[in-house]
């Protein structure tokens, strides 16, 4: 069996990286089981034999293609919250958090389709994908947790972190992907009205 090259030097991680992001390109456009790796070899400018040496085959490709998407989904989500202080939870940080959410699907929405799709027969992008959740809820347990004395409502900051990725992600799937006659701006609002009823009272909604 070939053994695959784990670039070191700048020359050889920046084809990787040329190659993972014209596959997420293709991946989007044409579809997965539309390209081939002959056609991402030709589009990323390297010759078959140098993608092989980087991908044991497509397969590995769109595993690396989508971790490398899920980071960036992560990143768009949370690079906002960075600016705030974690111990104030208030209207205007669920609202950023919201919005990022929404801007975080417009990465590559065609791509995360399919592969959201594929996560129910396919046990690789399973795995990838609930890991990712799993960081996300985390992440929200953790700021929910910070701001314990002021969420007094709140007993089980675990279940509250599920609930409140779940409804997130849900109507962000529901007005990036499905469509809806409310436009994603009133969902949005919508969305940070229900979060801050359920963490800060009633008091706070739509404030």
């Amino acid at each position: 069996m070939k053994r695959l090259r784990t670039p070191k030097q700048q020359r050889g991680i920046k084809t990787k990286q040329r190659i993972v992001k014209t596959a997420l390109r293709l991946f989007a456009r044409r579809g997965i089981h539309g390209t081939n790796s002959t056609e991402i070899a030709k589009k990323a400018g390297v010759s078959i034999g140098s993608f092989y040496s980087y991908f044991k085959n497509k397969r590995a490709l769109l595993l690396e293609v989508l971790e490398d998407y899920v980071e960036q989904h992560y990143r768009t989500i949370w690079k906002k919250l960075n600016d705030y202080n974690e111990d104030s939870l208030v209207r205007e940080k669920i609202k950023t958090i919201v919005d990022s959410v929404f801007d975080a699907y417009d990465i590559s929405p065609d791509f995360h389709r399919q592969t959201h799709a594929l996560r129910y027969t396919d046990p690789d992008i399973k795995r990838i994908y609930d890991r990712e959740r799993e960081r996300e809820v985390d992440r929200i347990r953790h700021l929910l947790e910070k701001n314990a004395d002021s969420l007094k409502n709140i007993t089980d900051s675990q279940a509250a972190a599920m609930v409140i990725h779940n409804a997130v992600e849900n109507v962000a799937h529901t007005a990036k992907f499905m469509g809806s006659d409310i436009e994603s701006e009133r969902l949005a609002d919508g969305l940070v009205d229900m979060i801050c009823g359920f963490l800060l009272g009633s008091d706070h909604a739509g404030s």
